[in-house]
């Protein structure tokens, strides 16, 4: 599916014109219109408006990575009481600070903030609230799937290599999302997407060992931020 295919079913799950869409996006129905026909791209700050009043992830349209909910942005703290549909996860700002003390799973436990999402999202994806986290990526080693700062969520309980699939891991103390396959005798080839600066790597299953390479989960979703 293109950009605009995505945009298209799920406004017409939601039963809605082109207009009324550009009307809940603060978007022209030309907009609409030209990214439907994949005829022309929008800004970031578009495709944002766009994601939210379709209920999903800027990730979802442009790349078509899982279909996560995301609620309007409103403001709360942890005293304002959660919706009927909505479950608080972890949120990492920093993890790479966790990964490098080699401690990862005491700070799976430790962390304290936290962001809300939807659950018929989680129970759509089979994924236990328990298991669901997000984290800050760094770097532009998975540019332009995931750029610097954004948001990426993960499932802990999913470890198993699916080939092609983004993962978060820690390798000898440093924390990074990367693309995982399988070799054989155990071995896996991490790749990024940013290939030309970034080389893959192909570990056995000594060297997974020996340089403590971890897979933390698997990378369902992620928000990518426009940054200045």
């Amino acid at each position: 599916m293109s950009v605009g295919d995505r945009i298209r079913s799920l406004r017409r799950e939601k039963k809605w014109s082109q207009p009324v869409l550009a009307k809940q996006a603060g978007v022209t129905q030309s907009t609409i219109s030209d990214l439907e026909n994949d005829k022309k791209s929008t800004s970031a700050a578009n495709m944002q408006a766009i994601a939210e009043a379709l209920g999903t992830t800027t990730s979802y349209l442009i790349n078509g990575s899982s279909k996560a909910q995301v609620a309007k942005v409103e403001a709360w703290d942890s005293s304002t009481p959660l919706e009927d549909d909505e479950v608080e996860i972890k949120f990492f700002k920093d993890f790479k600070v966790a990964c490098g003390s080699g401690t990862v799973g005491e700070a799976l436990e430790s962390e304290w903030r936290r962001l809300r999402i939807s659950k018929s999202t989680l129970r759509n994806l089979g994924i236990s609230k328990d298991n669901c986290v997000a984290m800050t990526a760094e770097g532009s080693s998975m540019k332009p799937t995931i750029n610097d700062r954004d948001t990426v969520y993960v499932d802990l309980g999913r470890k198993m290599v699916k080939d092609g699939k983004v993962y978060a891991i820690c390798h000898g103390g440093l924390f990074k999302f990367k693309r995982l396959y399988n070799l054989p005798f155990g071995g896996i080839r991490v790749t990024s997407d940013n290939y030309e600066e970034y080389p893959e790597e192909r570990l056995t299953a000594e060297q997974i060992k020996e340089e403590e390479f971890e897979i933390i989960g698997w990378a369902w979703s992620w928000q990518t931020t426009e940054t200045w």
